[in-house]
């Protein structure tokens, strides 16, 4: 939702929307490695969508049309060459965490204001707060993580597709459980991102272990008792 402060355009997730990022981060968690190029197809298309939304003010149609635009492509190239887009997709996953986590590290000085969308006809602007590329601890962090993802994916391609979506739905719950928390306790107290960085880096950090674990046993093949116990009902039918 658009909430308007000053003349200016802000992002705010509602305590419903919290609530819901944190439950996609679990289904990201649990079962992103049984589906994985569903779940490559919609993180990029995620992905295009917003790319088309910092594209817009610069081609010219309707704003909605570059977004969607931006999300089918890139939607649809990852369907057709998945390895590629895979690969891309890791690196660009572990290049924001690592950056992220760099820029807990680094403090306040690690976060900045990004300018998405600017329309001087309507005196409105949109702007989303992020890792600061600018510093250079949280730049070399992106880098590392970007060539690590790309690394993983090319030589781990099976570990790679359960890893990739436990730390995208690790992320989403601290973020979505953050966003509900800081709501919750009111505007005026500070995010716990800003309170606690290392402690949301820890829980981050424990969530993308136990994803890995569910993920593991959800994949283990079925044990050999079970499949006997089954051979006498497919006879007698």
């Amino acid at each position: 939702m658009l909430a308007a402060t000053t003349g200016e355009l802000r992002l705010v997730v509602p305590m419903w929307g919290s609530i819901l990022i944190a439950v996609l981060g679990a289904v990201y968690l649990v079962i992103g490695g049984r589906w994985p190029r569903l779940f490559d197809v919609l993180s990029m298309t995620v992905l295009g969508c917003a790319i088309g939304l910092v594209a817009c003010a610069w081609v010219p149609l309707a704003q909605p049309l570059v977004i969607i635009i931006g999300g089918v492509i890139l939607g649809g190239l990852t369907a057709f060459f998945r390895p590629v887009s895979h690969a891309v997709l890791a690196g660009i996953v572990l290049a924001a965490v690592f950056a992220t986590l760099a820029a807990l590290a680094v403090g306040r000085d690690g976060f900045t204001s990004y300018l998405v969308v600017s329309a001087s006809d309507r005196s409105f602007s949109t702007q989303v707060r992020g890792p600061s590329l600018a510093c250079d601890p949280v730049l070399a962090a992106g880098l590392v993580g970007l060539l690590a993802g790309a690394t993983i994916a090319v030589a781990r391609f099976q570990f790679s597709q359960r890893l990739t979506p436990c730390v995208q739905g690790a992320g989403l719950i601290v973020v979505g459980m953050g966003n509900f928390l800081t709501a919750w306790r009111g505007e005026n107290t500070p995010s716990l991102a800003t309170a606690f960085p290392l402690t949301l880096a820890a829980l981050w950090l424990c969530l993308v272990v136990i994803g890995l674990i569910a993920q593991s046993a959800l994949a283990r093949p079925q044990a050999p008792g079970d499949e006997t116990a089954d051979e006498p009902a497919e006879e007698e039918a």
